[in-house]
């Protein structure tokens, strides 16, 4: 990183920028010394910090930075035992305090803000060195009459003598003003003594020493005698009182001393905490935000990024490189932005290494690079008699110099290059020429480069080579005006004669100007076009099957979740059928023993025992039920046949396991030789043999009582939800009823009933049906995230 690439990504102007959001010179003086780091772990620490500071502003407000002066010319003085003036030490005063306001502002915000706590918390208390200097010296920076006991001691005795002497005063003034050898009747102080202006003419009659003259000779100012003496101890007094100042003085500076190193270490602390602030000032006056650190894999993904020195409307620019290419060559009219896209660039890259954060989007993602070279813009030097393409040259030959250095040795080097049109100054063939080779030197020595061109030969070459990618900053045809919005993927016309005729050259001029180009330049031009126009379309065709990807993984995550929602609740529901029929059982064995035991106790046949004979067969009825309900529950649990292939061929008797309903079954009937009758469990259906799968339990199911089983033929699944919402209640009762008989041939246990809220009266007619049909176990209000009262969930 030389200093022409900082100039010419104007590093120092954002420099001046973080300058001026600091508050204390300590923090200007880091600002100023900001440079870019190359440590990962530096960088990302330093933007969680900057992020931090920009929490704090937008949440709690800025830090009290009021008193946190520099005083470090101060505490040299203390340290060579000179004597600080009040004012001085009133700034060391204000400074102690700044550091115990500074510090209770960073533990209020420990939890928002940890790293910048824990930069703050080493900063001292100086709550004794805080308390002398606010009892010695006031806030206008004088020392205070009762510093000490001694000062009260002295300043009452000097107001003291100061009201005898006045009174002393007075009275000689009235009396020779009476006499009218007085100028005025005014007690004035010169030399540090108090006198009366005596007119010159009675000077040699007025008892007194002279001290002082008026300009004009008339009037001289006299101290009478009878009060020299008291004068004198006055001055005396005076004189004692500023020694004790300057002793009090002296004893603060001892103290100031003796926190030297405590206050040199706040300085600097202070000034980092300044320094972190004005970065997050920054970035609040950006509408910046902090940008993914990506290693140093050299992979930059800018989202929206804008120019932080442009002002008023900026168009934002997305751009990456770094994985499916490393050299990016942009294309494009004059005036278009390929030169603000390369200076962008660099600029928000120096910003994110120097743990600020850059203007675009969230999702941005920076490299970290160990070098940023940049030659843009036109740079002549008359001193070297450099021309334009000379001064570029020497720029590109020290870039060229420093990558192969960097290389030696090296798989690859870590380096990003901005070369703003490459090539350009000179005969266009040599140009195109020299292009062509410093950008295949660069591509091999796996650099991260970004050149502007208009070069024609470097468009095709770009699409020649593994690795290297075309973009074009547009430019509306209509309008032909720039839009400032860069398009990676193909390459941008410079539409010179466009833009040419619209600035008033004459068409006729334009349109020789295309004859001269010639035919194969428009030939080639135009199968650029046509590479742009198949290569957008497959990019439309990817985008278009990525898109419907997405959607069919979110419907199979969907499903996923739907069904093992299904099995959970399956389970769930069998699981308490199962304890339900045990109880039954339980309850049915329990009745019986106590109708046995009754009827044993009965002597003869009675009306009574008769009653009790058919209670016990009853009871004997239910219990036969219930145990053989258990046995379906049981079987309905059995798990899936793993790894099964569907069966090609079956005869009766065969058990099978059914998928569809998770079920085992018997082959009844083998009509033809693509179906089969089935039972499951009490029922009869006709299926297809190829959703039939072997079955694991040989065992065949319980036979069903004759006048029980059902024979049907009817499709294998049936749609666990019906809707019927917006039918009337006779309609919606005449649709019910048809899907429940559906659902018991189908075998399903639980269903779900679309009613929507409404008035209420659809849900309830639904109910009072449901609460009377035969098959109906139980039902209730879906949950609120899968329908609420809207919905009704039944289990059959």
């Amino acid at each position: 990183m030389d200093a022409r690439s900082f100039r010419a990504l104007e590093y120092a102007k954002i420099i001046n920028q973080l300058t001026q959001q600091a508050a204390t010179a300590v923090g200007k003086e880091r600002c100023q010394g900001l440079q870019p780091h190359t440590d990962v772990a530096h960088i990302r620490q330093r933007l969680a910090e900057t992020t931090q500071a920009r929490r704090l502003l937008e949440t709690v407000g800025t830090p009290p930075w009021g008193g946190a002066t520099d005083i470090r010319p101060l505490l040299q003085q203390a340290k060579a035992e000179a004597t600080l003036e009040p004012h001085e030490l009133l700034a060391v005063g204000e400074f102690v305090v700044a550091c115990r306001r500074l510090l209770a502002y960073f533990q209020r915000s420990s939890l928002e803000a940890p790293a910048l706590f824990q930069l703050a918390s080493p900063l001292h208390d100086y709550g004794e060195l805080e308390g002398q200097i606010s009892h010695c010296i006031s806030d206008d920076g004088q020392v205070k009459p009762d510093a000490s006991n001694e000062l009260i001691r002295l300043h009452h005795r000097a107001d003291t003598l100061r009201e005898r002497l006045h009174n002393e005063l007075e009275g000689f003034v009235d009396e020779y003003t009476s006499r009218g050898w007085l100028q005025d009747p005014l007690i004035v102080q010169r030399s540090g003594r108090w006198c009366v202006p005596v007119l010159t003419q009675y000077q040699s009659r007025f008892p007194g020493i002279v001290h002082d003259r008026s300009g004009s000779g008339a009037t001289v100012f006299m101290e009478p005698t009878d009060v020299v003496e008291l004068g004198n101890d006055l001055r005396s007094t005076e004189l004692a009182i500023d020694e004790e100042i300057h002793r009090v003085l002296g004893e603060l500076t001892l103290q100031v001393a003796a926190h030297c190193t405590e206050l040199s270490d706040d300085i600097r602390q202070i000034g980092l905490l300044d320094f972190i602030f004005a970065k997050g000032q920054l970035s609040r006056a950006h509408q910046a935000t902090e940008p993914e650190i990506t290693d140093k894999d050299g992979y930059i993904n800018f989202n929206s990024a804008r120019h932080p020195l442009l002002t008023g409307e900026v168009v934002p620019i997305d751009l990456w490189i770094g994985r499916d290419f490393t050299t990016l060559i942009i294309t494009g009219p004059n005036t278009g932005g390929k030169t603000v896209t390369l200076k962008t660039v660099g600029l928000l890259t120096l910003m994110a290494q120097s743990g600020l954060h850059v203007p675009a989007e969230p999702g941005t993602k920076i490299s970290v690079f160990d070098a940023i070279y940049a030659d843009i813009g036109e740079e002549q030097s008359i001193e070297q008699s450099l021309s334009t393409f000379s001064s570029h040259m020497t720029q590109i030959v020290k870039i060229i110099n420093r990558v192969k250095s960097a290389s030696a040795g090296a798989a690859g080097v870590n380096a990003l290059v901005l070369l703003d049109e490459i090539g350009a100054g000179t005969d266009p063939a040599e140009g195109s020429a020299l292009a062509r080779a410093t950008l295949e030197y660069l591509h091999s020595t796996g650099c991260r480069t970004i050149v502007t061109t208009h070069y024609n030969d470097l468009k095709a070459f770009a699409y020649a080579q593994d690795g290297m990618q075309n973009a074009a900053v547009q430019f509306d045809p209509e309008s032909l005006q720039p839009t400032y919005q860069v398009v990676i993927g193909h390459p941008g016309p410079s539409n010179a004669f466009e833009i040419a005729q619209h600035l008033g050259l004459s068409p006729t001029l334009v349109h020789r100007s295309q004859q001269l180009l010639g035919q194969r330049r428009q030939d080639f031009t135009e199968a650029l076009q046509q590479v742009h126009a198949t290569q957008r379309q497959l990019q439309d065709q990817h985008h278009q099957a990525a898109q419907t990807s997405r959607e069919l993984e979110e419907l199979r995550q969907q499903y996923r979740q739907r069904f093992q929602q299904f099995q959970e609740e399956r389970q769930q529901v069998l699981a308490e059928a199962y304890t339900e029929a045990d109880q039954i059982i339980a309850s049915a064995q329990q009745q019986a023993q106590e109708i046995i035991q009754q009827l044993q106790q009965q002597s003869h046949h009675t009306a009574r025992s008769e009653e009790l004979r058919t209670e016990l067969k009853q009871a004997r009825q239910q219990l036969r039920d219930a145990q053989a309900r258990q046995q379906e529950q049981l079987a309905e649990q059995l798990p899936a046949p793993a790894d099964t292939e569907p069966l090609e061929t079956v005869v009766p008797g065969d058990h099978v396991y059914v998928p569809a309903f998770n079920r085992q079954a018997t082959v009844l009937e083998v009509p033809d030789e693509e179906t089969a009758l089935i039972q499951v469990g009490n029922i009869r259906i006709e299926v297809n043999i190829s959703d039939l799968h072997p079955s694991q339990e040989p065992t065949p199911p319980r036979t069903p009582h004759p006048g029980r089983a059902v024979e049907i033929r009817k499709q294998m699944t049936v749609d666990s939800e019906i809707d019927l919402r917006g039918q009337t209640t006779q309609e919606a009762r005449q649709r019910l009823e048809k899907y429940l008989d559906d659902v018991m041939l189908a075998g399903l246990l639980q269903v779900r009933i679309v009613h929507g809220k409404g008035t209420g009266a659809l849900r309830e007619a639904i109910h009072d049906y449901l609460r009377q049909h035969a098959a109906v176990r139980d039902f209730r209000l879906a949950a609120p995230e899968a329908g609420g009262e809207g919905a009704t969930e039944v289990v059959l």
